[in-house]
């Protein structure tokens, strides 16, 4: 399969015509995690997270400077600017916010001023250069303290809500009294819960002690509660302090399996839907049904082979066998003790390849010689497959009328291998994929998803859980020569410039600039 436009010149003809309109204050943004981009984590001295033992047994590559994100915004706060975006999605190292670098787990160390004090720099830097930070408290890891498998302890949720409080108030407070800014209106609870429990507990691949169907459940559960009670301790934050009405989600990471993915989604919508405790069942079922009817719409774009396919249809009918409601009864209790039935203020979604009978392959030389003999995918491999982001995106308004979905996550990676850049298979530019992709959510958008945000993963090539080989970044880094950013991405396409034209005919409301950009082929 070889990736190319999929649409011509008069679909953008049709797309853009008089009735076409770009919301006022759509974002458009770029996204990165703390952990990913800051540096300084699991050294000697260091703060310690759950990702220490890997990289102290060499399982994997260390990430020793990141990108040195936390002492150099600046530049990336520059790039985004540069390119005219208006929204950046950070995230939150709470292993720096609530620091310990010693091994031993139990003891709760305090928090940090001086961390705390560096995040509010960061976050007024950004709004002083036109970027509504959106805050993520937490991108899958967590302070080593709280042992690895943290999220199969119930007695510790109260833990992450302090963090998440503590985190707002202290911020909120410099942000108004040191750096004359206002509060964070924004904020992600946590990034991709479904991601992290399936991939920890289930697969295996996030740092764990344990594995198991129940273990993913309970650990799901946890962190659906987590989300509830750090929503409404942060809705009374804000009321206290009279800071206004912040702006709340969680992201999911889209999953063409329904209790893989939007199940959660359905379950934080409920109680807002008028839907009792006794009547959830009955709510899931239909969500599902609703859900798949716009999934089956997606077109194949890459051939998968017969094998594979069935493997998927198995694992669908499995997740619906095995799934039952009450392996979240953490979460689900939270959601119907909470004092506020809302629990989600818009959705939040991440786009790449949600099909898994695209991951399924066997190991290749190249994995061998590298070490990868696994069964998957790597992130370069992944299937690009713009129309389908179109259902996706359609699938997601499934039980949540009236709620604004933003893109906050869509992106491509190369791989970069000491220092070579491998051509994709597919034959995929940064610049093609921009177009593809952006299209697409324009679609939505004037086909009715009320879509308020797009964000590309990620603005700078950074740590990808384990690696530094795989390269999403609109700029690419030299990590061996330092890290300063280039002016293009590691394919040498000038990514960031592709997307700064595209965001300024889609605002400039001028048709035919509109069309030129999404068909011009000269970048």
């Amino acid at each position: 399969m070889r990736f190319e436009r999929h649409y011509d010149r008069a679909d953008l003809e049709r797309l853009f015509d008089d009735s076409f309109s770009l919301p006022d204050g759509f974002m458009f943004g770029v996204a990165n995690s703390g952990f990913q981009v800051e540096g300084g984590f699991n050294s000697p001295g260091e703060p310690l997270n759950n990702w220490f033992d890997l990289e102290r047994r060499s399982k994997v590559e260390r990430s020793g400077a990141g990108i040195r994100f936390w002492t150099e915004y600046g530049k990336d706060a520059a790039l985004a600017s540069g390119i005219g975006l208006n929204a950046f999605r950070l995230g939150i190292e709470w292993a720096r916010v609530q620091p310990s670098t010693g091994g031993s787990t139990g003891r709760v160390p305090p928090f940090d001023g001086e961390a705390l004090s560096g995040y509010a720099a960061m976050i007024a830097h950004l709004m002083r250069a036109g970027l509504e930070p959106v805050v993520t408290l937490h991108h899958f890891t967590h302070p080593l303290w709280l042992g690895v498998d943290f999220w199969l302890d119930d007695g510790k949720l109260e833990l992450f809500e302090e963090y998440a409080r503590h985190f707002a108030d202290t911020v909120n407070t410099l942000l108004v009294e040191r750096h004359g800014e206002r509060p964070v209106k924004y904020w992600i609870t946590m990034n991709e819960p479904n991601a992290l429990a399936l991939g920890t507990y289930l697969v295996g691949y996030m740092p764990h002690r344990r594995l198991g169907v129940r273990a993913t459940g309970h650990a799901w559960g946890n962190m659906i509660a987590a989300h509830c009670r750090t929503y409404d301790a942060l809705k009374r934050l804000y009321v206290e302090k009279g800071w206004g009405e912040p702006v709340i989600t969680y992201n999911t990471a889209q999953i063409c399996v329904y209790e893989f993915d939007k199940v959660m989604t359905d379950i934080l919508t409920a109680r807002g839907n008028g839907i009792p405790r006794d009547r959830l069942a009955g709510y899931l079922d239909e969500g599902r049904a609703g859900w798949y009817r716009e999934v089956a719409k997606c077109p194949e774009v890459a051939r998968s082979p017969a094998f594979n396919t069935w493997l998927e249809g198995q694992v669908e009918r499995a997740a619906r066998r095995v799934f039952d409601p009450e392996d979240l009864q953490t979460g689900i209790d939270a959601v119907y003790s909470s004092p506020d039935p809302a629990k989600l203020d818009f959705l939040a979604v991440d786009f790449y390849d949600p099909f898994f009978r695209h991951m399924i392959k066997a190991p290749d030389l190249d994995d061998l010689r590298e070490g990868r003999a696994n069964a998957h995918r790597e992130t370069w491999e992944w299937v690009l497959n713009p129309r389908a982001m179109y259902h996706f995106l359609q699938a997601a308004r499934v039980n949540a009328a009236g709620l604004p979905i933003v893109t906050l996550e869509n992106g491509m990676a190369y791989k970069v291998r000491r220092g070579k850049v491998s051509r994709r298979a597919d034959g995929a530019t940064r610049d093609r994929f921009l177009q593809c992709f952006i299209f697409e959510a324009m679609r939505s958008l004037k086909d009715g998803v009320p879509l308020a945000g797009y964000f590309y993963w990620t603005l700078v090539d950074n740590y990808e859980w384990g690696s530094y080989d795989a390269r999403f970044g609109l700029y690419t880094v030299d990590r061996e020569a330092g890290t300063d950013r280039s002016g293009v991405d590691c394919w040498g396409v000038d990514a960031g410039g592709v997307y700064r034209e595209l965001v300024a005919a889609l605002r400039s409301g001028d048709r035919d600039r509109m069309v030129a950009a999404f068909w011009r082929t000269d970048w």
